[in-house]
């Protein structure tokens, strides 16, 4: 390690002081080695290259670099920071089965980015929507049991901008039923 570096070190001091002595050639040789020298190769042939300094367009002709400012200049207002766009529901996953006697369904979400001040989301569960938050999870009590259809939506100043793929959910609750009071008889 410590030997390549010096090695390097010194190949590339070599090549400055040649570089600012004026002619260098550099040449591949039959072998595909790389080679630098002060002096041409056998065969060889000569291009001659100049390099000019950079001029800018409108730029005087005797000014080589351009002037810089005392003081940047001051944005007129700060950047805006970038906003959510796309949302995707994360959980559950398309013909799930839940069991859950409350009822309840937790929807995991995410964002490209994350939710801007003016921005929210909602779930959307067989056509109704529900209340909008600012979270990566929404939760849904008392779902009544069977199939439900749900997908979540990205909501800036309360206006859709954009919505997830649709999923399909079974909800299994366990129905109680409540005992009939002492003294009356149950229908059969």
């Amino acid at each position: 390690m410590l030997r390549s570096t010096i090695l390097t070190l010194l190949l590339f001091g070599a090549l400055t002081q040649v570089a600012g002595a004026g002619e260098y050639y550099r040449w591949v040789d039959e072998k595909g080695t790389l080679h630098f020298s002060d002096t041409p190769p056998d065969v060889s042939l000569e291009i001659e290259v100049t390099i000019d300094p950079l001029k800018l367009p409108g730029q005087p002709e005797n000014q080589l670099m351009p002037d810089s400012p005392d003081t940047p200049p001051s944005p007129l207002s700060p950047p805006k920071p970038a906003l959510a766009s796309t949302i995707k529901l994360l959980s559950p996953t398309d013909d799930a089965t839940l069991r859950n006697n409350q009822g309840d369904i937790t929807l995991k979400i995410a964002t490209d980015l994350p939710l801007g001040k003016d921005q929210s989301v909602r779930a959307v569960i067989d056509g109704k929507a529900q209340a909008a938050k600012k979270s990566s999870s929404l939760s849904l009590s008392n779902v009544d049991r069977g199939s439900h259809t749900i997908k979540v939506q990205l909501l800036q100043n309360g206006k859709v901008i954009a919505t997830s793929h649709s999923i399909t959910v079974f909800l299994h609750r366990a129905i109680q039923h409540k005992a009939p009071p002492a003294g009356k008889p149950t229908p059969l």
